[in-house]
């Protein structure tokens, strides 16, 4: 069972294993580029559906 400890006696291990560390790399310019067309699009079609919902009521 791998939540039991290997000292042999049957305890329950309580402590989760952690994930290895790393540092975050920067975002290159084309990454940043399309984060922000993503983010133009979205708000394009956010306003428009607004728009449209407004139009329709």
């Amino acid at each position: 069972m791998p939540y039991l400890n290997n000292d042999g006696d049957s305890r329950l291990n309580n402590f989760p294993t952690e994930p290895k560390m790393y540092v975050a790399e920067s975002t290159s310019i084309d990454g940043n580029r399309n984060y922000l067309v993503i983010g133009v699009v979205g708000l394009v079609l956010t306003i428009s559906s607004i728009l449209i919902a407004m139009a329709v009521s």
